[in-house]
């Protein structure tokens, strides 16, 4: 019957520990799909980053054919001011804020991994201390249900002349010897 319980104390260790590591590995999964998820939108910040420029060469070539369709020069006075200004200014702060935005996503995706992976360690070290916990507990359940009972005797090594410690000594020397040290 003892042996019953140490059974399943083994098995449920066995099992507390394979749900640890198990654990572990999801977390490792989950943190390759959030750097996965982290590289879609960093393409995509970027993707609106070169829109953005895109969208500024194709505003410059409608100012510069208006100017020339008017008579104006291009190059000259309005239609530069009004480019760098209107068109280019804004586009640039739009550029500059999508690399800044696919940075801050790099970087927090790359944070949110780093979380994931070291939930699934704690999870692992969870299950290992769980196994371990199940595992002392069944052994207790088995010796007291009727296993072997522990070792308490001890061995007398004290003789007819006193325990061994004292037997060799002399008078006043603190030397596990039964020679007086030199000196004394």
């Amino acid at each position: 019957m003892e042996y019953v319980a140490l059974a399943l104390a083994g098995g449920s260790a066995l099992m507390q520990y394979q749900a640890g590591k198990e654990a572990k590995l999801g977390y490792d999964q989950k943190a390759k799909f959030k750097e996965l998820e982290g590289r879609v939108e960093g393409v995509k910040a970027k993707e609106q980053g070169n829109k953005a420029l895109n969208d500024a060469r194709r505003a410059l070539a409608s100012v510069t054919a208006t100017a020339r369709a008017g008579g104006l020069e291009p190059n000259i006075g309005t239609p530069v001011n009004f480019g760098q200004f209107n068109i280019l200014k804004p586009a640039f702060q739009d550029f500059a804020t999508a690399k800044d935005n696919q940075l801050f996503i790099k970087m927090q995706t790359k944070v949110q991994a780093e979380d994931l992976r070291r939930a699934g360690r704690e999870a692992k070290a969870q299950g290992v201390a769980n196994a371990l916990g199940t595992l002392s507990a069944g052994i207790m359940d088995y010796q007291s249900i009727g296993g072997p009972p522990a070792d308490t005797t001890t061995t007398n090594t004290s003789g007819r002349f006193g325990d061994d410690s004292s037997r060799y000594r002399s008078k006043g020397s603190s030397s596990p010897t039964r020679f007086k040290r030199y000196g004394e």
